[in-house]
Formats: C-alpha cells, sequence, structure tokens
C-alpha cells in the first residue's frame, strides 16, 4: 500500500527537530524504518543515527525489519554505487544504536564507563528490591541512634512500624530518578512554595491552580442545579423555576429559588476567570447563599420532596467540600502549618537527609557489587555525557538525527539526555519524535506526557513557519488496523467522552485526534461503494454485553460476567466469520485493566472447554506481594541467603515480623557468621518462636510439592489476609491466588524447588502452560497495558464496571513535578495524664496536590479505555455488570440534562462532548453507556426494554442522527444486550466427571509423609479464636437458623462494618446505609440486612458511651495489632473495635452482636468475652502504662458492661 501525505511528509521532512503525532495503527514502525532507508539512500550512515524504541524488543524488531527492506533494495536493479553503500549498512546493523533508552547508556557505559569510575564488567541488576531493602535496614541500624531521626520516625511511623515508612522512602527513591536533578527540585519547591510564602498568598505559586480549582467546582455545582431544574419540570415542581400565581407578600419579595442560585453561580463562575486576590476568593467562595422564597409543598408527593431535598443539598456538596480542603480562613495558620510539615519534608528528602543517606549506602553496596541498577545507567550517561569528559562531542559530531519512538512514554531524565547531545552546539541535531499523547499510560513508570504535549501545542504546522522555528508538527490521521466500523464507533464513544479537562487532550474539538479510514489506501477510493458495504456489515457492530447482578443470586458478579463472555465466546466460533474465515479462538483475546478476575474468567472458560492462555506482564512478578513470596521460598530452599532470610524476619508475617532492634542485636554479637546461624543461638522467645515454624516449613519442603508449601506458607503466615487489608487489598491477594496457580502449572516442569525458583526467575512471560496442548489456538487473558501495540480481530474489554485505583491521591506524601511537594504535619501535644498525643493536621497544599493526582489518574485511566479499544481489527464486545436498570435510566436523565440549553458546555461543543458533570465517574461502563445510549441504534433497543422506553422516546426527539453525520462517525454501530443472572445460569453447561488416571512420578517422593508436628494449636491465633476455645467447656445445642437466612458471624461483620464508619457526629444511620450502598462498599443483601439492624445501631447511638465518643479528646477506629504472649508461646492478632480517650482515661469498646436476653447478669455477659478483652487491656497497658477500661457493647440489647 503506498504512503499517504501525512506519511510522506514524516519520511521526506528534512532539516528541522518533527513531532509526528502517530495514533493507533497509523504504521509508525513503518514510518521509521522507512526514513531510515530513505536517509541511507541518501547517502547517510547507519552510525548516524541514534534511534530510540520503547523497549530492547521493539529495537530489535525495527533492526530485523531495516534488515529485511535494505535486502529487498539491494537485491533489486540499483545503481552498483548505492548497493555498496547499503550492503556496508547491512553489515553494520547489529552494531547500530537502535535501541531503548537503558540499552544505549549501557553502550556508552561499557565503552567509557571507567570515565565516571563505573567498572568494567559491571553486571546490570534488573531487579535491586532485595538489595534496597537489605541496605535500608543497615541505614535504619544506624538511624535509630539519631535522636533528631528517632523522634522523627516516632511521630510520622509510631511505634517503630517501619514498614510504612520503608514503602514511602523506596517509592520516592523511584520517583526521584524520573526528576531531572532530583534534589535541585527539592530546594526549588522549597524556594518558589515555603520560603516565598508569606499571608499575601495570591503571591503563591500555586494561587492560580487553586483558582481554578473553584472555577471547575463552580461549573460543577451550576450542572447540579440545571439536574435538579430538570427534575422539577419532569415531577411537576413548578414552584422551583417559575413563580406561582399566588404568593404570600414575603415570598413575593423574594426571588425565585432557581434564578438566585443560578445567579449566585453564574456570577461566580465569571468572577473566578478573573484574577483575584486571596481574600476575594475566599470571599467569594463563603459567601451565603440568597435568600429565595420558600416552595409549596401541598399535594406533592413526599417521594418527590425528598429526592428533591437530596438533589437540592448536593448543589453546593463538593463545592463546599473543597472550600474545606483548599482553603485556610487564617493565612498565618497556614504558613504554619506548612513550615511544620517542611520539617518533615526536610528530614525525608533534603540533600544529606534519610534519602540521600539511602541513596549513597546504596550506592555503595551496588560498587562493592560492581552492579548497576537501570536507574544508574541513565545517571552515569548523565555525567558521562558532560564536557569535560569528551563524549559529547564525539557524540554531536557523529550522529545527524535522533528518533525517539513511543516519545509520549518519555520521563524528564530521559529528555534531559536527549537534549543535552542534540543542543551541545549551534546547529542542533534534528530530533525526530513519533507517539501518540492518547496511549500515555505509563504514569506508574514515571512516564511525562507534558513534555510530548508541550511540543504537540507549540512546533510549527505549515512550512513557512518551520523556516522560522526549525520545528515541524505532522499529524497522520489514518488508521490501518481497523475495520471502518471500530474506528466510527470509538470515533463515536471518545468525541462525547474527552476533552483537555476528563482525559487530558481535545478530541472532538481536535480534527487531529480522531481515527480516519483511508478509503484511498484500503478501497482503491471506490468511497461510496465501501460506505455502502460497511453499512450492511452488521457482524462487526460494536457490542455492549451487560450482566443485571442480583446479590441473591448463587454466584458472584466476576463469576456471571465471566459465564456471558465464555457463552459470546462460543456463538461467535460457531456463527461468525472474518473475511469468509470461520472465527477461531486465537481471533480473540480478553482485555481486563488488572488480573484480579483472571483466574475466575479462566475457571469458568475451562468449564465451557474454551482453550485459554494468561499472559502476565513483567510488572505482575515485581508487585511486592509477589516478590517478598519469592523470597520467602528462597529463603526456605536456602537458609544461608542472608538477604531472604533477613526479609522473612522483617516482614508483616505472623510468625515474624521481628523488631528491628532485635536483629540489630544479633548482629551486633556476630558480624561474620550467616544470619541463620545467628538465629540458631539466640534465646530471643521471638527468633526461637520463628524458627520453630521456619523448621518446620523447611522440613515440610522436603516432602511436599511447591504447590503445597506455597499453600502452607499462606496458612501459616497469614500473608493473603493481610494484604486483603492493605491499599488495593483485592488486587495483592488476587496476585497471590494467581502466583499460586502459576505454581501449580509450572511445577509439572520445575518439580522441584530450586528447579521452581529458578523457572520463575528467569521466565519473561510467567504465564501458566496453556491447557491446548503446544496448540496456540486458545483465547488469551492479558491486561490493557500488556495489549498495547498489539491487534486482535475481536477484542472483549470486561470488567468495565470496575471503579478505578485512585489510591495515589491518598499516599501521606504527595508530589508533583510541577505543583510540588507536601505532606500532613504532625506535632506533639501533651495533656495533663497522657503525654505526647500525636495531633495531625489538613494541609490546604497537600490536598491541591491529590486533586491534581486524582484528576490525572482518571485522566489516564480514559487514555487506557482508548488503548484497550483500538487493539481490535474487526469487532469490539464490552462487557459489565451493574446492580440494576436504574444505573442506566439515570445515565438516560443526565442525557436528556444534557441538550438543555442552560447546561454549562465547552465552547464549541455543541453538545456532543458530553457535560463535565455526566463525565466526571469513576468506571468504564459509565463512560461507554452516556456515550452510546444516544445513539439512534441504542435508542430503538431501548424502547423494547421497558424500563428505558420512556427515556428512550424522550431521547429520541432529539434527532441525535447529527452526531451521525461526520465522516469519522458514520458507520458507528452499536448493540446494547441487558442479561440476567438466571438467563446466564440457563445456558451454564452441566459438568461430568470421568475417570483419570494420575501420573504419580512427579509426586511418588510425596506420598506417605507423616506430619512431624503437633498440630493442636497454631502458632499464631486471633484473640476471639482463644475466647472460643475458653467457650466450648460451655457449648449448648440451639435450633438452626432457616438456610437461606445468612450466618451470624456475616450479619457481625457487616453490621462492624458500618459501625466503622461512624464519624460520632450526629450519625444519621439511614443516610449511612445508603452511602455505603451507593458507593459499592456493601451490596443489596448486605443493605437489607443492615437497614433491618439500623434500629439496634441507633440505641448505641442514644446511648452514654457514644456521647462519651462524641467528647473524646482521641478516637481510633478498627486499629489491628499483634501481641507476643510469652505464657501461651503465640502471637495473638487482634482488632480493636473502637479506643478512646476520655477525660484523660483510655476505654476499648468492643461491639457485640450476640443473641442474649437482658435477663442475663452483668457478670455472664462479662464471661461470655472476657478472655478477649483482658488480651485488650494487656496490649493497650502495654502502651499506655497505665489501667485500661474494657467495656462490651451488646448491640441486640442496647447494653454495656464494663470492667
Amino acid at each position: 500500500m503506498p504512503f499517504n501525505e501525512g506519511q510522506l511528509k514524516a519520511i521526506q521532512q528534512r532539516h528541522s527537530s518533527i513531532l509526528v503525532s502517530a495514533p493507533a495503527g497509523s504504521g509508525k514502525t513503518k514510518i521509521l524504518v522507512s526514513r531510515i532507508v530513505e536517509l541511507l539512500k541518501e547517502g547517510y550512515e547507519i552510525f548516524d543515527f541514534l534511534v530510540l524504541t520503547f523497549t530492547q524488543a521493539a529495537g530489535n524488531e525495527m533492526k530485523q525489519r531495516l534488515s529485511e527492506e535494505l535486502n529487498e533494495i539491494v537485491s533489486s536493479d540499483i545503481d552498483e554505487e548505492l548497493k555498496a553503500h547499503l550492503q556496508n549498512q547491512i553489515l553494520h546493523l547489529p552494531h547500530a544504536y537502535i535501541t531503548n533508552f537503558h540499552g544505549f547508556c549501557n553502550l556508552l557505559l561499557m565503552k567509557y564507563g571507567y570515565l565516571v569510575n563505573v567498572m568494567p564488567g559491571f553486571e546490570i541488576n534488573s531487579d535491586p528490591t532485595a538489595i534496597k531493602r537489605e541496605v535500608l535496614k543497615e541505614c535504619e541500624e544506624k538511624w535509630i541512634e539519631n535522636d533528631e531521626i528517632k523522634q522523627f520516625l516516632e511521630l510520622y511511623f509510631p511505634g517503630y512500624s517501619l514498614s510504612g515508612f520503608e514503602s514511602l522512602l523506596l517509592s520516592v527513591d523511584e520517583m526521584s530518578h524520573s526528576i531531572d536533578n532530583f534534589y535541585s527540585f527539592i530546594d526549588t519547591i522549597k524556594t518558589q512554595n515555603y520560603d516565598t510564602l508569606s499571608s499575601s498568598l495570591e503571591d503563591w505559586p500555586l494561587f492560580s491552580y487553586l483558582q481554578q480549582i473553584f472555577y471547575n467546582e463552580t461549573v460543577l455545582a451550576m450542572n447540579k442545579l440545571i439536574e435538579l431544574k430538570y427534575y422539577c419540570e419532569t415531577h411537576d415542581l413548578i414552584d422551583f423555576y417559575e413563580r406561582p400565581d399566588e404568593q404570600t407578600e414575603k415570598n413575593q419579595v423574594l426571588p425565585v429559588p432557581f434564578e438566585a442560585y443560578y445567579d449566585y453561580l453564574d456570577e461566580r463562575i465569571k468572577i473566578f476567570k478573573q484574577q483575584l486576590t486571596y481574600d476575594t476568593l475566599v470571599s467569594m467562595v463563603k459567601a451565603p447563599l440568597p435568600k429565595s422564597y420558600n416552595m409549596s409543598w401541598k399535594d406533592i408527593e413526599p417521594e418527590y420532596k425528598k429526592t428533591f431535598t437530596k438533589m437540592k443539598g448536593d448543589i453546593f456538596s463538593s463545592y463546599n467540600k473543597a472550600a474545606q480542603s483548599y482553603l485556610e480562613d487564617n493565612p498565618e495558620d497556614f504558613v504554619k502549618k506548612l513550615k511544620v510539615s517542611y520539617e518533615a519534608i526536610d528530614m525525608l528528602l533534603s540533600k544529606g537527609k534519610l534519602l540521600y543517606q539511602f541513596q549513597m549506602a546504596y550506592q555503595a553496596k551496588k560498587k562493592e557489587l560492581n552492579q548497576l541498577d537501570f536507574s544508574d545507567l541513565e545517571r552515569y550517561a548523565h555525567e558521562l555525557l558532560e564536557p569535560e569528559h569528551g563524549i559529547i562531542n564525539i557524540l554531536y559530531h557523529r550522529l545527524k538525527e535522533i528518533m525517539v519512538d513511543e516519545y509520549q512514554d518519555t520521563n524528564q531524565i530521559q529528555e534531559s539526555l536527549l537534549l543535552k547531545i542534540a543542543n551541545y552546539q549551534d546547529p542542533h541535531i534534528p530530533l525526530f519524535m513519533v507517539g501518540d499523547m492518547k496511549q500515555s499510560i505509563y504514569r506508574f513508570r514515571q512516564a511525562d506526557p507534558q513534555i510530548f504535549s508541550d511540543k504537540y501545542d507549540t512546533f510549527s504546522l505549515t512550512d513557512e513557519d518551520c523556516q522560522k522555528s526549525q520545528t515541524r508538527r505532522i499529524d497522520l490521521v489514518f488508521n490501518y488496523r481497523s475495520s471502518k466500523v471500530v474506528l466510527d464507533s470509538i470515533n463515536y464513544i471518545f468525541n462525547q467522552i474527552m476533552d483537555k479537562e476528563i482525559g487530558g487532550l481535545e478530541y472532538y474539538l481536535d480534527d487531529s485526534a480522531r481515527l480516519n479510514y483511508d478509503y484511498m489506501g484500503k478501497e482503491n477510493g471506490r468511497k461510496e461503494e465501501a460506505r455502502a458495504r460497511f453499512f450492511q456489515d452488521e457482524n462487526l457492530t460494536t457490542e455492549i454485553l451487560i450482566d443485571i447482578y442480583n446479590p441473591a443470586s448463587s454466584l458472584d458478579k466476576e463469576q456471571y460476567e465471566a459465564h456471558m463472555v465464555a457463552q459470546k465466546i462460543l456463538k461467535l466460533k460457531n456463527e461468525m466469520k472474518i473475511n469468509q474465515k470461520p472465527v477461531d479462538y486465537k481471533d480473540m483475546v480478553v482485555l481486563m485493566r488488572s488480573t484480579v478476575s483472571f483466574l475466575t474468567f479462566k475457571k469458568v472458560f475451562d468449564l465451557y472447554q474454551i482453550p485459554n492462555h494468561i499472559v502476565l506482564s513483567q510488572g505482575f512478578m515485581n508487585s511486592n506481594e509477589i516478590e517478598n513470596m519469592m523470597t520467602f521460598l528462597k529463603a526456605i530452599n536456602n537458609p544461608y541467603d542472608d538477604v531472604a532470610l533477613l526479609s522473612i524476619l522483617r516482614q508483616p508475617y505472623s510468625i515474624s515480623c521481628i523488631p528491628l532492634d532485635i536483629i540489630a542485636r544479633l548482629r551486633q554479637d556476630d558480624k561474620e557468621s550467616p544470619l541463620y546461624e545467628c538465629l540458631k543461638v539466640s534465646s530471643e522467645p521471638s527468633i526461637l518462636q520463628f524458627l520453630e515454624v521456619y523448621e518446620e516449613l523447611r522440613n515440610y519442603s522436603y516432602s511436599h510439592s511447591p504447590y503445597e508449601l506455597m499453600k502452607k506458607i499462606y496458612e501459616v503466615t497469614d500473608y493473603p489476609l493481610f494484604v486483603a487489608q492493605m491499599i488495593n487489598g483485592a488486587q495483592r491477594k488476587a496476585n497471590l491466588e494467581l502466583f499460586l496457580d502459576i505454581i501449580l502449572q509450572t511445577q509439572e516442569q520445575a518439580p522441584y524447588l530450586d528447579e521452581l525458583i529458578e523457572a520463575l526467575s528467569n521466565s519473561s512471560d510467567y504465564a501458566p502452560a496453556n491447557s491446548s496442548s503446544g496448540s496456540d489456538n486458545y483465547v488469551e487473558f492479558m491486561t490493557i497495558h500488556k495489549s498495547k501495540g498489539l491487534e486482535f480481530p475481536i477484542v472483549f474489554v470486561c470488567n468495565m464496571h470496575k471503579q478505578f485505583n485512585t489510591q495515589d491521591s491518598k499516599e501521606r506524601l504527595m508530589i508533583d513535578k510541577r505543583l510540588g511537594i507536601a505532606m500532613k504535619p504532625r506535632v506533639k501535644v501533651s495533656t495533663n495524664e497522657i503525654e505526647d498525643i500525636t495531633v495531625e493536621y489538613e494541609n490546604c497544599y497537600r490536598n491541591m496536590i491529590a486533586r491534581r493526582q486524582l484528576d490525572e489518574s482518571v485522566n489516564e485511566e480514559m487514555r487506557i479505555l482508548y488503548v484497550a479499544l483500538t487493539r481490535a481489527s474487526q469487532k469490539l464486545i464490552l462487557t459489565g455488570v451493574i446492580k440494576n436498570i436504574d444505573e442506566i435510566t439515570a445515565i438516560q436523565e443526565k442525557l436528556l440534562v444534557n441538550e438543555d440549553p442552560d447546561i454549562y458546555h465547552r465552547e464549541n461543543a455543541q453538545h456532543i462532548l458530553l457535560y463535565d458533570r455526566l463525565r466526571k465517574t469513576n468506571n468504564y461502563l459509565t463512560w461507554v453507556l452516556s456515550a452510546v445510549l444516544r445513539h439512534p441504534m441504542i435508542i430503538q433497543q431501548c424502547q423494547n426494554i421497558e424500563a428505558l422506553k420512556p427515556k428512550a422516546q424522550q431521547l429520541e426527539k432529539y434527532h441525535f442522527e447529527k452526531h451521525m453525520t461526520f465522516d469519522s462517525t458514520e458507520h458507528a454501530m452499536f448493540s446494547l444486550t441487558l442479561t440476567t443472572d438466571h438467563e446466564i445460569e440457563q445456558a451454564i453447561p452441566q459438568v461430568t466427571y470421568e475417570n483419570k488416571v494420575i501420573d504419580g512420578t512427579i509426586q511418588s517422593h510425596y506420598r506417605d509423609y507423616v506430619y512431624p508436628y503437633d498440630i493442636q494449636e497454631p502458632l499464631t491465633m486471633a484473640v476471639t479464636q482463644l475466647q472460643k476455645i475458653e467457650d466450648d467447656h460451655y457449648l449448648s445445642l440451639t435450633s438452626p437458623d432457616e438456610a437461606t437466612q445468612i450466618a451470624a458471624s456475616d450479619k457481625g461483620t457487616l453490621v462492624h462494618l458500618l459501625l466503622s464508619y461512624l464519624s460520632f457526629q450526629n450519625d444519621d444511620i439511614p443516610s449511612l446505609i445508603q452511602q455505603l450502598y451507593d458507593e459499592e462498599v456493601i451490596d443489596e443483601q448486605g443493605k437489607t440486612i443492615l437497614e433491618e439492624y439500623q434500629d439496634k445501631i441507633q440505641g448505641f447511638i442514644d446511648s452514654p458511651y457514644y456521647h462519651m465518643i462524641q467528647n473524646a479528646q482521641h478516637v481510633y477506629k478498627e486499629k489491628a495489632f499483634s501481641y507476643n504472649d510469652q505464657e501461651r508461646k503465640q502471637i495473638i492478632h487482634g482488632i480493636f473495635d473502637l479506643v478512646f480517650v476520655y477525660q484523660n482515661e483510655i476505654y476499648v469498646l468492643d461491639y457485640k452482636t450476640d443473641r442474649v436476653s437482658i435477663k442475663n447478669s452483668d457478670e455472664s455477659l462479662i464471661q461470655k468475652h472476657q478472655v478477649q478483652l483482658n488480651y485488650y487491656q494487656k496490649v493497650l497497658k502495654d502502651m499506655y502504662q497505665q489501667d485500661i477500661h474494657a467495656i462490651v457493647y451488646y448491640l441486640n440489647i442496647a447494653k454495656g458492661v464494663e470492667f
């Protein structure tokens, strides 16, 4: 296929720096290869280019394609001189600078590293986590000897719980390597954002961003107001927006409610665009709402009034929350808070302090081992390119052009490296940069898409301007990967949901952003004939499959979705053809945002006998929980691996988590012997207890498979339970389950532990062996990130209902490369009886950075969705789960509001780009539904669904065909299928079992093993289990509940969950239950249970204990603890429901949902949980050194007993 105009320009443009904006499927690799070939034909040599790709594999692929193309040219009839030149280039091609950033830096250091003290023969450590942790432990041993550092750690990481500190420091260390001259960056932030701050906050560099926040919040409030007006119009609540004919004299002089609100917000939308002082901003934000007349509620349905009141209250909810989060009433207090918070930042991040000391110690360790990690490659390369070493002079005079692929994923360090070479002297070396902002999805790798964006906005678009600026932007507009239906469907969706505010870049308002079909190149210019054919090809329609999930059903929502997808795959395989060929399994891929549901889908696919294959990225094995388990296996396999053994000792396993000072004492006594030998001679009880379990696991490994060993490790360490409670716990726990499955598959080829460790460590895929016995005909599961750059005929994008992970915005220390650094300040406050209570203050600056991080995270999620959809060449199928059909009608209502002339829209959006409030969501499914529910095909389908019919008929009046008149959307075709759990169940195949002969060769040495240890009592035990053992003496028979009734323990869990959300500020229980349901914390069944129980919870709120807590000095909820019980030789773990300090006395309160009678004596009620509460008192007494009041509160009888 010949090159189109844009591709030719990208290949032929010379003597300027060029940015090629290359959307998905536009042939960017082909362009890069062709540009190099053309330059070589013009007389350039292969060593005149530095070509940087995103991965080494991409670099190798480019060399291969160059070789093929050059060999083809050489074998044709060309000039002999040119042939000899090209043959010479082919000869040197294997050694060309065509590699990734790390590969290029490695080449420089291997050749010239001695100039910056990098010793020859260095080893690249691709996974330095274990060494980093070892060095950090050594640093901590020194730091706890320093009083200033010790005070800092006690303040911000109390109780020497250093795992949080370690995670924070290692995370910042990782980020620091992507910021050019990190310690200068820290100094600049201090100077600009802290030192110069005064009470005149309008001079603060972040003030303009603060003002933008309130502009956006005001627009959001205005959108909510229009939604309320629409609700009133459709429910005859006319008084809200029109003055009634008859009013009292008082009401006649007051404005109409809608007009009063509208004028208030409209004024602020205009003012917040102007330059303001801080005082003016605060006064405008906090000015009271104007009064309006009271509405008449006579003859109005109570339900309408309730909804109206809720919607009215919600108009300013986010606006008022922003005022609390980002504004300080007293600027002087704000300055003081910043000063205190910077003291902590200084201790952590300033040059010479903790991070720096760790990095220096880590560098020394690597020097000792003659190792470099990836960040070293770039850092030393930077140093090597300083003029005094002369290498940059060699490169500058050698290179004629620098080319960069996937430029949107470049970070600041890499950009600095490029510019250092290109701009060394005049004239600058031209840069040729290829990328697509819409596919920038690597924030977690510190990619900075703003680098691409700045050039996109400033590079010249015409030849005339290019001559002046020596820069040129070339937009490739055609996609050669996908069918016209797929392209137009993607355009139709993203025209409506993506812009600068949400998504980070324009789509509908940027003609160059959309995906276009090349009729000339693909249809030989026969456009009308092709258009007619596309309209008839309903096979390629983009399908949205949704399960309406009933929590009372027998399976969970992911299982129903997996069955729905499996059933669709079988249908496609049996009925669909692509290019006259039947669809096969290998034509289909299942993409998901994360790996959480992979195993669920795999098990369901196995049930349908669909061959399948899980493809995991390197990031899976690099996740903390998997690295920890790999380290655990290494320590079991080799007790003399000090790094692995130390990691087990320090990790938060129920068998270990040994305090650092105990380990430090061991090493002080004997610094030469292996750690294992030091442990064996220790008399420390916690060490002895650990060794007992450790040796038990080692013995177990001799007679059991690696899979069984891993299960045993999970069991004795409680690690899956621990990670489940962490941030992003569901993902972490799913990773551990998937790791177990990988071990099961891998041990078929590597049955012994050392073989398995080696296999997992050296594998590049980390995927279980596929079930198709060597055939590649299977459906693949992969994450969206893993799929980037690939294409598949049919793409399923699943789990579309899953909420985005916004954890980045909740970190304690916030770092933004443009806004700076901030954290919540902490101080010690002394009281009369209990000294040194730690108080943490909110920090407006930190909250502003957190907001920016959240916005950028959501922007990236939209780009990730774009990447997922653009993988399909023929057909897209998007799947998800909703709780009820009302979720769809709610979107329909907002789409009707979108057409209101008063709704606030972006300029020139023409009601095609949806209003901000509708696009502010936390999942892909809502974005997609918001776009497709006004597509004419979907509107027609919705009219066949009773619940959706009324709103669909209203939407039909707006003639959305205008959205289809663009060349880039006219063939967008969609279908919507809503399925119930019951319908899915009807198609689930019945399982039949056959007798199988098990090959016992591998497992023979595991037979007849007698477990040698006492199994009566585990080494770790929950405190509630101790109570159960005590209660076994008093067991009696009780009649069972009905089989359909939820278990009491489950009800207790739900009640405890609800109680953990109490704010102790006049809590409203019905509203709290609804909030937990809306936020998907509980499901429908849980909501029903809690509503039935809410009277009993209200009894607690009315009790004197609730009022004590309301007036408490400090309140701590749901705090986990571990306690080393020397008498029982066990680690007891548990969770305090509630600890509070009231009138300088310490109370621990435990909620109970036991069925007890009001007639029970206090003594009998105390006896039921005395063991448990005694342990609570022991733990707290160790911490506070004073008597502890223990309270058991029985919710069923609204009674508390204290002892």
